[in-house]
């Protein structure tokens, strides 16, 4: 056991040279010569001279790094500042969020123009300089996204409207999957919690993406490839104390929180955490290897059939139904025609009620007939009653003529 108690965060950092070149290697050295709790991260992707190494480093809840003794205990005797020290002697800047951080001096300098002790007078020349901001890059990315969730085709035909692009739905026992491409918010347009979870896989056109999770009162974002090349600076089998190699683990496959937000999420709808969060930790502490198989993997462990999951990135496939943007009236209109079958949550399509719409709907006849006895019991209910059994007669002549209307469009596009 463990003798000693702390809080401990992982801080996420990053390092650079002066002459833009990688760091990466220079950094783990520095930090495996003073066996500091850490880790690689984006080890051996393609190195940008725009890029910034990042890194994982474990510190206490006072800004102490993380570091193993000679016998592997851990221990906080190390400040940031020595460890920004020892990579400056190796000619690497660290930039990393810890309390003794120092202020840059042109922060302090900004503070004490704008604390109210001195006056700043205006530069009439600078006013008259014209600056150029390129606003581009703050449009909406469009996304390709792939819903699933538990909703029917009335809502397929809603997104098509919303976001006035064309939309393609598939089944699969209970889960649906929606398609379409959207650079507006999609997390919406659930009626009832029997439609949960709502799993939207964002892809952009670049090779990004990421997994929101709607189950409870809002949508987490996950990352499947946030921490897929993370790579431990200590060797976790070369650890002879078994705590302390554990608390190194735990560390880096939950010191991000998602497995905490895979729990909550569980409290809501199933969902397997062990295999979620599999396909968000790093291949190299036990994690699903492969970016379209991490995907796959955690879209997997809410139950989505694999068959929908193929299909959610085979845009060719002959199978979806297309719901194209046709403007608001028709939509509510189409809505109607199709049924409640259409609008209910796929998890009850088979209850005594979708079952006995279902019966009406496949025989049109049948809704006729339904809809005059309804059409003449109103108005029995209107000339004999007064008051709200008057209003309701009423009001049960205009739904059997709206009935009347839909099965009569149904008969229609039969022929």
């Amino acid at each position: 056991m463990l003798h000693n108690s702390f809080g401990v965060q992982l801080s996420y950092a990053s390092v650079d040279r002066g002459d833009g070149s990688d760091p990466r290697g220079a950094a783990r050295e520095v930090l495996s010569r003073l066996r500091v709790l850490a880790a690689v991260r984006d080890a051996t992707a393609t190195w940008d001279l725009q890029d910034a190494g990042d890194l994982a480093i474990a510190l206490t809840d006072d800004g102490r790094v993380l570091t193993l003794s000679a016998q592997d205990a851990i221990e906080t005797s190390m400040t940031a500042a020595a460890l920004r020290e020892a990579f400056a002697d190796a000619g690497l800047n660290l930039w990393i969020d810890a309390d003794d951080a120092p202020l840059d001096d042109g922060f302090e300098e900004f503070e004490a123009e704008f604390d109210g002790t001195t006056a700043v007078e205006a530069d009439e020349e600078d006013d008259e300089d014209e600056v150029d901001i390129d606003l581009s890059s703050f449009d909406p990315v469009p996304v390709r996204v792939a819903a699933f969730s538990h909703r029917g085709p009335a809502v397929a035909r809603l997104l098509a409207e919303a976001n006035r692009t064309p939309v393609d739905h598939l089944e699969s026992g209970v889960w649906s999957l929606q398609r379409f491409r959207t650079a507006e918010p999609t997390a919406g347009w659930v009626s009832s919690k029997a439609e949960l979870p709502v799993i939207e896989v964002n892809r952009t056109d670049d090779g990004g993406g990421w997994i929101e999770v709607t189950a409870g009162s809002g949508a987490v974002p996950f990352w499947p490839d946030a921490e897929r090349d993370t790579q431990p600076v200590l060797d976790l089998d070369a650890i002879t104390v078994a705590e302390t190699a554990e608390v190194y683990r735990r560390l880096l496959t939950e010191g991000d929180g998602t497995r905490d937000e895979l729990v909550g999420i569980a409290a809501h709808t199933r969902v397997d955490v062990d295999a979620a969060h599999r396909a968000l930790i790093a291949e190299s502490l036990g994690g699903v290897i492969g970016e379209e198989q991490r995907r796959d993997a955690f879209l997997a462990a809410f139950g989505i059939p694999q068959d929908l999951i193929e299909s959610a990135f085979d845009e060719t496939d002959p199978g979806a139904r297309r719901f194209e943007p046709a403007g608001w009236w028709r939509a509510v209109g189409e809505t109607l025609v199709a049924g409640v079958g259409e609008m209910a949550p796929l998890t009850r399509r088979n209850t005594p009620w979708q079952r006995l719409a279902g019966a009406v709907r496949r025989r049109p006849v049948l809704g006729l007939v339904i809809g005059v006895g309804e059409f003449v019991l109103g108005l029995w209910a209107a000339r004999r009653f007064r008051g709200v059994a008057r209003g309701l007669g009423i009001l049960a002549m205009l739904d059997a003529l709206g009935d009347a209307a839909v099965v009569i469009t149904r008969l229609r596009r039969r022929r």
